[in-house]
């Protein structure tokens, strides 16, 4: 980080303004300004009592100071943790003394602000000044929040939205979580931005929605579960392990009763284990079993897990599904060897009825 960078943000941070620093120095404010844009630098002679006023060394002024490895943080942190449950107001003061070392290590404020958070919230010392505490907590929340990196700012600002909620200031937090985009690739294990949502909803007492959101969670989830486990039961088999392959068939399938998924479902992990192995005895009781799925009743309705969705969901369309299967059955060169089969015709005439 350049010079003039450092002289700005300390100034800011210190509440400096540029016609203190230079009533300090003995220079004009016009060189003051020069320095913060970075078009000219201070004379050396000036640099200790700049940094001294700045509250930062020579090192950090210059931008020599090595900065901490995420193992380093990770270090201080464990032993911060460890010395807040024993004394907290000195953790604290050590937190404060290694933010001034590295005052521009986002990262290790980030994990201070946290662990402390985490460790005020389970103190019930009434004689600490927990408001005083607390404010510099969610001062250095807030400062982390104008982080430009992505991780750092929607980290610090789901922490925000979790202590308003904590607080009992939803509209506080709901104006916070709508800021930010709904992503799961944070800085630490935080809640994501559907679990804080629903509680959102549940403090305001609106049990329905935070449910319906739930179930719309819960059913997407699932869908992108049974994808993955079939394309892993392709994966496994182009690797030609096919033992592996109908376990995990077997685990997709299994799913379809555990979370009251479409009969179809059934099936599906299965299909490419049969269509590989060419066998039209048992590809034809499969494809049987798979066609009579979409004859039978099915319903977001008829299960307790989603039933607040039906309104907006749009239901499956079973009648066109069957006919492009049908087609392609009857078309597609891949399935010659089942056209050869005596039950194949019966199988066709069967479901085109």
């Amino acid at each position: 980080m350049p010079m003039n960078i450092v002289i700005q943000e300390q100034c800011k941070l210190l509440g400096l303004t540029q016609e203190q620093v230079a009533d300090y120095l003995g220079v004009s404010t016009p060189a003051v300004s020069k320095w913060e844009k970075g078009i000219t630098s201070p004379d050396i002679g000036l640099l200790p009592p700049l940094a001294r006023l700045l509250k930062i060394d020579l090192n950090t002024l210059f931008c020599f100071s090595e900065d901490l490895s995420e193992q380093e943080i990770g270090f201080f942190c464990n032993e911060l943790a460890k010395q807040a449950r024993n004394d907290i107001l000195s953790a604290f003061d050590a937190a404060e003394a290694k933010i001034h070392e590295y005052p521009h290590n986002e990262l290790l404020l980030l994990n201070i602000t946290i662990i402390l958070d985490s460790m005020l919230l389970q103190t019930a010392d009434d004689t600490l000044p927990i408001d005083s505490l607390d404010a510099k907590i969610s001062g250095w929340y807030l400062q982390l929040a104008d982080s430009n990196d992505e991780k750092i700012r929607n980290s610090a600002n789901y922490m925000r939205v979790s202590r308003y909620i904590r607080q009992g200031n939803t509209d506080a937090a709901q104006e916070v979580l709508d800021t930010i985009q709904d992503k799961t690739d944070l800085i630490s294990a935080l809640p994501d931005k559907l679990m804080l949502q629903v509680s959102i909803y549940l403090q305001q007492h609106k049990s329905d929605l935070a449910a319906l959101e739930l179930e719309k969670a819960l059913f997407k989830e699932i869908t992108r579960v049974q994808m993955l486990l079939t394309k892993l039961v392709d994966a496994e088999l182009a690797s030609g392990n096919a033992e592996f392959a109908r376990k995990i068939a077997e685990k997709a399938s299994s799913m379809v009763d555990v979370f009251d998924m479409w009969e179809y479902n059934r099936y599906i992990a299965s299909y490419p284990i049969l269509e590989r192995e060419k066998n039209a005895d048992t590809m034809i009781h499969l494809l049987d079993q798979m066609l009579g799925s979409l004859t039978t009743h099915w319903s977001l309705t008829d299960s307790v897990l989603y039933h607040r969705m039906v309104p907006e969901t749009k239901q499956v369309q079973s009648h066109e599904l069957m006919l492009v299967l049908l087609n392609g059955l009857e078309t597609d060169p891949e399935y010659a060897y089942l056209r050869e089969h005596p039950k194949f015709k019966d199988l066709i005439d069967k479901y085109k009825k």
